[in-house]
Parts: structure tokens; sequence; C-alpha cells
């Protein structure tokens, strides 16, 4: 090894040595691990993942490392990033799981999910298969969101069967909570027969919800599926006042607080509605009205979409009524 080669080499190691990785963000590519075989990378040298191989992969993993730690902080920087690393490495699929779950981040689903796409074209595992590529933890939430985001229902409702085993990735009891409540809208978007295992997550987020927000989010939720299910309109929440409009407010807002589930706006809209109703049926009404007209333009669970018909049917006539 040349003196120039040999030198860049410590000064990789030395600056990957203080870097950390967030928790729930462990996994590393087999390409970076101690038991690469030896077609894969030689000696073992030490960095983010607990071991960065030499060449040829050493300059993949440096790049990897350095994007999964941006990503947290400047999506978009993590994003070229990615895109640098999917020019060099063309045939392999981490830079195109970066990628997408920087454009994730930036909140770009239709283009982070054809990332997604490209990566399992390039060998990605993303099943429970032997000699599957790891994924962590918020990767795989990243790939649930995008599947979300993009009317991939069935895909995303089990990639949250998933991740509900993996809580222990989220020290932040908030977080935990906006997972349960995640996957119980992927449920609800799959219609009736996905109801119950929605009121099961939605269980499990009013166990543990604390903060305001969440708690309103976890009833409002609770209200609608159980209406469904009983096939009526829902009763309205119990919540007082001045949570009821902070959380309309909020679910209105274009930034909603980051602890929050990600969900598309119309559905936000619809918990509001459901929470304000028994304060103001025109208010109810409105923001009713936006999440049918949304629902509408996508290709919603015919049960859905008669439950949702028939709430705003109900709707207009308590506001026209003396």
């Amino acid at each position: 090894m040349s003196g120039a080669a040999a030198s860049l080499l410590l000064l990789m190691a030395a600056e990957l040595g203080n870097l950390r990785l967030p928790s729930g963000e462990s996994s590393r590519p087999r390409i970076c691990s101690p038991g690469a075989p030896p077609e894969v990378s030689a000696a073992p040298r030490r960095g983010p993942w607990d071991r960065v191989r030499e060449q040829p992969f050493d300059s993949l993993c440096v790049g990897l490392a350095r994007a999964q730690i941006r990503l947290a902080r400047d999506a978009a920087g993590a994003l070229e990033l990615a895109r640098r690393l999917g020019r060099d490495w063309p045939a392999r699929p981490e830079p195109r799981v970066l990628e997408a779950r920087a454009l994730i981040a930036i909140g770009d689903a239709p283009a982070s999910w054809a990332s997604w796409q490209a990566a399992v074209e390039r060998g990605l595992n993303l099943g429970r298969e032997p000699g599957g590529e790891p994924v962590s933890a918020h990767a795989l939430r990243d790939y649930a969101l995008a599947a979300a985001m993009t009317g991939h229902a069935e895909v995303a409702s089990g990639v949250y069967r998933r991740l509900v085993s993996l809580l222990d990735a989220w020290p932040d009891p908030r977080h935990v909570q906006r997972l349960y409540l995640e996957a119980a809208a992927a449920s609800l978007r799959r219609g009736a027969t996905q109801l119950d295992e929605a009121i099961g997550y939605l269980l499990g987020a009013q166990s543990g919800a604390r903060s305001t927000g969440l708690r309103a989010f976890t009833a409002g939720m609770l209200a609608l599926v159980r209406a469904q299910r009983a096939g009526k309109s829902p009763e309205p929440a119990a919540l007082d006042s001045a949570e009821a409009w902070l959380f309309v407010e909020q679910a209105r807002s274009d930034a909603p607080p980051r602890f929050w589930p990600v969900l598309p706006r119309h559905e936000r809209l619809a918990v509001a509605s459901v929470l304000i109703e028994r304060y103001s049926q025109t208010e109810a009404s409105e923001l009713w009205e936006a999440y049918v007209t949304a629902l509408e333009q996508s290709a919603p669970e015919a049960s859905l979409l008669a439950f949702a018909r028939e709430r705003r049917a109900r709707l207009r006539a308590a506001e026209q009524a003396p």
C-alpha cells in the first residue's frame, strides 16, 4: 500500500472513530461487518458499524456512515451524499436505501418509494428470509411511510406489524405512541377486515400516551375506528374545548408537532373533525368535507369510503337544521 493510501485510511479511521449512530440505527450492511467473506472485503477496521472493511468497500462504508449520521439533522445533505454514493456504486442497494430515507424525510414519498424499489432490484431483501440484508428498525419505518403515502396500504400494514415488535428502537415514549398510531392508520385504510387490528394498536397507544396531542389523536382515532366497525357515525370524543381547538389548529398546520404520527393531512383533519364536533358542527363538517374530498381522489377501500360519505351526509344535514 502506498504512503498516501495508508495516510488516507488512517485519516478516515480517526474521523469515523468519533461518529455514533442514533438509537435504532444499529443495522449495518454485511459488506461493513466483521464477518464479511474475503471476496466481499479484506481485514476489519474500526468504524461506525464497529468495523469498516478495507478495499474495495471502505469508501462505501465510510460514505454510508456519514450519510446515515447526517440524516436526522440534514436530510437534504444526506440525500446529496446518498446520490453521490449511488453514482459511485450503481450496483449496490445501500445508497438507494439512504436515498429513499432522505426523500421521505423531506416529504417526497413517491420518489422515496421509487428508490426503495431500486434498492430491491439491486438485491435488498426487506423480508425475513435468511441471508437478507439487515435493515434497521428506523429504516423499516421509513419504508412503511413511503408505502403508506403512495397508496400501498397492504405493504405498509405488513411492515408495521413487524415494527411493533421492535419498539425498543425508540427510547422516547412519544415515538412509540407515534408508531402505534401510524400502524392503526395503516390498518384503518384497509377497511372493515382490519379494524380489530387498528383498535389493538390504538389501545396500545392509549395506555402510554402522555402528551396532550397524542392523547387527543388516540381518542379521535378510536372513535373513528369503533364507529366504522359498528357501522354508524362516531360519538363525539370527550375532550375539553381548549384541547379540541388546539388539536384542530395543529392538524390544519403544514408543520404539525414532530412527535405526531406521519399521516396524510386529510387523515389528520378527519381526526380533528371527530374531536371538534361537540363544539362546532360547522367546523366538524368543513374538516370532514376536506377528508372525503381527498379520499375520493385516491383509491380507498369501499367500506371506508361508504362510511366517510355517510358521515358527510349526516354532518351536512345537522349543519342545515334549525
